[in-house]
């Protein structure tokens, strides 16, 4: 899965490189800062189709990462993140050649979507495990991934890939040609890549088949009588009332498919009968790589990278829940609920004097079966544009310089169909248009009222409706850079890099205005941020002081101003020391930030109803038993905040690396992250809970003291710290059998503790559901002639969670990937493999987690997959 810089430094001897989380150019790859380099050939053997998937196995991706699923809104179905430490995607950074990729509009412009990253250009990809703020800027707290293009390439080779699942469901294919071609001043590589996955339904692996919890069905889930606004103080509890059409049994009504009448007492709906787990995917991605010597001080160097992904994911008909629709006592067809009631004899319905049932406000619940399942289309596309000059220059007794410019644009565009107007659903209630109960009846003036077969499925479509969501961000980039030898001390030169960066990034989002007002059910709704920009000025200096001979001290700093929200200055020191030529221990101390996003500080004002106990009211109240003291629904405002600042970090690490003999190398390191000013939304019950304790502006009330309304918008809140230790051991031996490479790298967390806010306590979640204490990988190579065998094995830790004395777990988790390859005469090359070879279902544990039963973040659904691969180089 991994392996170490030695791997390279056999062909880049005597060559000064570029190493990530550095800007100095050195001859030794190892540096103050952990550092875990794949090539090329190590990603081959691992048999993954995508750098999403490759990345997302690292040891270091601890409680693994977004993928590529079905269902999620705003364009986040297509993409996928890396979230090193378990910190959050938002606090990875991810380079291309050591200059940052496009951000995606899909997560308010916080993250990057590893799918716009073509794997015919890796060559290989580094892992920086340290902070890296003093270098880098915002967002490396956690680490940095910085994937290397291939630039020197040449020939020409054609791959092409099948994967097949052994059951139904996510077969893919793809297709690449990577083509390069130099003479003595130029150089040119260009690739194009296609891939295709089909999606994988839920209905298609029996552990995710079968989806109810609380879901409503069609033609009703239950009819609640309580006032369908929440938080109105004329709600009281009531009776649930199940539509007396839903049939017994899933299968038993043609009129009423997947619908049942469940244990809890709601007629309820299978819908992953229907749904998605893994959205269906295409992608095309173009990359051209082009350097030119105008002569012997200066080089031209350029790269274009150019990417579109579409994605189609599928849930089932929407849900159509509070605070629509509602019968009431005006309505026309009021006398249609009454009966309704009278007919079916809806369970603890008694009527009024004047002989109504429809007594009281009554939340209808349904879900529009006859308008189709929600299908989404995604598509993004994101352009790279990379151009600049670097050279040498004799001042300062020889200097090296640089100047680069970068234009970045990331679109994203969701359209999600079938979708429920329900504010149009409520119109149609009132007027009397929507028979929803399909009976003839008498309204209270004497017209009667006939119903027709399929009635209300015919007005029902009239209320489908589409949303869409546009975003995009485009970025200007500009840097220079200059590094040389400020002096010479007994144990070495002593150099300085220096530079200078700008960039102005624009951001915008907008969804229809239906999904704006929230008036659409099976969607979350939207904001939209319109014309919003950003610009940043940073300099930076970094040195290398060779205090004696082996020991050396890299010291870095970088200043950053934001038009937005203010400036950071950032420092790191590094050590290294090297007692003998095989012994090198190092450690390095910085401090970091990340700089709020878009939508954190301009995401327009939406609304929600969560549920929470008014501490205050209870406390009031006097009696727990009080029904003031249950939860209950409340009306809450959630948005941006201009006012945050960025999150604050400081990272430690330190460790030892032993090369045992020239084939064997040793690494063992420990780290600790800790960050400041975590930026979040606090839930709507510690809003209570801060006002009771005399903390107040975010509870706002009516002059009787009832709660008008919650204000959660983004804040600055707590803290995040996390520390642990990574042990990473690569082997290579040769003997007249074959040649055999073994690898480990292994990462055990020691805490990932959260406060959520200044007055919380600490809580440390290490080894509870979702976030696994260990994660690791190991790996065994074989070659011997044109053969090679490889296999990787991933382990995941077990998990345990207590919530209210009752216990959550899951046991630990091993897969096992191996690959067979041979090389041809003719300069093919066969590779053929099994992804999960024991076909290892996710870790279950549907009480804890629902449906679809586990993590998706850390589990693959696809099981035990077969692949064949074919590389033809000319």
């Amino acid at each position: 899965m991994f392996t170490v810089p030695t791997a390279i430094a056999a062909d880049e001897e005597v060559e000064r490189i570029e190493v990530t989380g550095s800007r100095i150019q050195r001859a030794d790859l190892e540096t103050s800062s952990p550092v875990t380099v794949i090539d090329r050939a190590t990603i081959e053997a691992s048999g993954m189709p995508t750098v999403s998937d490759f990345v997302r196995n690292l040891a270091q991706n601890s409680f693994g990462s977004f993928r590529d699923a079905s269902g999620f809104g705003s364009g986040q179905a297509s993409q996928s993140t890396v979230d090193l430490r378990g910190l959050g995607p938002q606090r990875t950074l991810v380079l291309i050649d050591g200059r940052r990729t496009g951000y995606s509009a899909a997560f308010g412009g916080s993250t990057q979507n590893l799918n716009t990253i073509p794997m015919a250009a890796v060559k290989r990809v580094e892992i920086l495990r340290d902070g890296a703020s003093a270098v880098y800027g915002s967002d490396a707290i956690a680490g940095v991934i910085n994937v290397i293009t291939e630039k020197d390439y040449n020939g020409g080779n054609i791959e092409v890939e099948f994967g097949r699942p052994q059951e139904e469901g996510a077969d893919e294919n793809s297709a690449r040609m990577t083509f390069g071609a130099s003479n003595d001043k130029t150089n040119v590589v260009a690739s194009m890549e296609y891939y295709k996955r089909e999606a994988l339904y839920d209905a298609q692996r029996p552990y995710s088949a079968v989806g109810t919890g609380t879901s409503f069905g069609w033609p009703g889930g239950g009819i609640p009588s309580w006032a369908g606004k929440p938080a109105d103080p004329d709600a009281k509890p009531g009776s649930e009332f199940i539509d007396a059409r839903c049939p017994t049994n899933i299968g038993d009504s043609a009129d009423f498919p997947n619908s049942y009448i469940g244990a809890n007492g709601r007629c309820n709906y299978n819908y992953a009968a229907d749904s998605a787990t893994m959205a269906a995917q295409q992608r095309f991605s173009t990359y051209i790589n082009v350097n030119h010597t105008i002569n012997d001080d200066v080089d031209f160097f350029s790269r274009a990278m150019v990417s579109r992904v579409w994605t189609e994911g599928r849930f089932a008909a929407a849900p159509v829940t509070q605070p629509y629709p509602i019968f009431t006592r005006t309505d026309a067809n009021a006398d249609l609920y009454d009966t309704a009631a009278k007919k079916y004899g809806f369970d603890g319905q008694t009527p009024d004097a004047d002989g109504n049932m429809l007594n009281q406000n009554v939340l209808l619940l349904m879900r529009t079966v006859p308008n189709g399942n929600r299908d989404s289309e995604v598509e993004d596309f994101e352009m790279n544009l990379l151009a600049g000059l670097r050279g040498s220059v004799d001042i300062l007794g020889g200097s090296n310089w640089e100047v680069g410019t970068q234009f970045i644009r990331s679109e994203v565009t969701g359209i999600n169909k079938n979708l429920a107007n329900k504010v149009a659903i409520q119109n149609a209630l009132d007027s009397g248009e929507l028979n929803f109960f399909g009976l003839d009846y008498m309204r209270a003036d004497g017209t009667e009222v006939k119903y027709t077969p399929g009635e209300a499925e015919t007005v029902m479509a009239k209320f489908n409706d589409w949303g869409v969501y546009r975003g995009r961000t485009q970025t200007f980039a500009a840097d220079a850079s200059l590094s040389f030898d400020m002096f010479e001390l007994p144990a070495g030169a002593v150099p300085l890099a220096l530079g200078l960066e700008y960039n102005s990034t624009s951001f915008m989002q907008e969804n229809d205005p239906n999904s704006n007002r929230l008036e659409l059910a099976g969607t979350s709704g939207g904001d939209n941020i319109y014309g919003k920009s950003r610009d940043i000025f940073s300099a930076s200096a970094e040195t290398i002081v060779p205090v004696i001979d082996g020991l050396d001290v890299n010291l870095s700093l970088r200043y950053d101003n934001y038009s937005d929200f203010g400036n950071t200055t950032n420092p790191k020191v590094g050590v290294t020391y090297r007692p003998f030529d095989s012994w090198l221990l190092r450690g390095s101390w910085g401090k970091g930030f990340r700089a709020p996003a878009f939508d954190d500080l301009y995401g327009n004002q939406s609304e929600s109803f969560p549920s929470a106990i008014d501490t205050t009211a209870c406390a009031n109240a006097g009696d727990p038993s009080d029904p003031v003291c249950s939860s209950a629904q409340y009306r809450a405002f959630y948005g941006g905040n201009e006012a945050l600042d960025a999150e604050q970090s400081e990272s430690l690490t330190f460790g030892t690396v032993v090369n045992i003999t020239d084939s064997w190398d040793v690494e063992l390191g420990y780290y600790k992250i800790e960050i400041e000013d975590t930026i979040g939304t606090i839930s709507a019950q510690k809003a209570f809970d801060l006002e009771a304790a005399g903390q107040g502006g975010l509870v706002f009330r009516t002059n009787t003291g009832e709660v008008d309304y919650l204000k959660l918008t983004s804040q600055n809140l707590g803290t995040l710290n996390t520390s642990g230790i990574d042990f990473n051991t690569n082997y290579f031996v040769e003997t007249g059998a074959g040649d055999f490479n073994f690898k480990i790298d292994w990462n055990y967390i020691l805490e990932w503790a959260e406060k959520v806010d200044a007055t919380a306590d600490e809580i440390d979640y290490i080894g509870e559901m979702g976030q696994p204490k260990m994660r690791g990988n190991v790996g065994l190579t074989y070659m011997v002639s044109d053969f090679s065998v490889a296999w990787n094995s991933y382990y995941i830790d077990k998990q345990e969670s207590e919530i209210s004395g009752t216990v959550y777990n899951v046991d630990a988790h091993i897969t096992h990937d191996i690959q067979f390859a041979y090389n041809a005469p003719w300069d093919g090359k066969v590779s053929v493999g099994v992804r999960n070879l024991t076909d290892k279902d996710p870790e279950l544990n549907h009480d804890y987690y629902g449906h679809p039963g586990y993590d998706l973040y850390l589990y693959s659904p696809v099981g035990r997959a077969y692949y064949l691969r074919y590389t033809q180089t000319f």
